[in-house]
């Protein structure tokens, strides 16, 4: 089972915020989209998300779908 740690240790992520237990999630697939629209309808409990949008709604949709991460590119925070 691969976890929210596994891949923050193998592609050197920088965790901005849920450092407690966040790490132990395990992470059942991926989706990439910058559409929140597109995500709400495409991705599914246990993904990480990658995207380059950084705004709270971003959060909000990740709640939402219960998803295991969000990986915010481009250096966006």
């Amino acid at each position: 089972m691969t976890t929210v740690a596994d891949i923050v240790d193998k592609l050197a992520l920088q965790v901005r915020t849920g450092t407690g237990t966040l790490r132990d999630r395990p992470v059942t697939g991926g989706y990439a989209s910058d559409l929140l629209s597109c995500v709400m309808a495409g991705a599914r409990k246990g993904d990480v998300w990658v995207t380059l949008q950084a705004h709270p709604n971003v959060i909000a949709v990740a709640v939402l779908l219960e998803l295991a991460a969000v990986i915010i590119t481009e250096g966006a925070q």
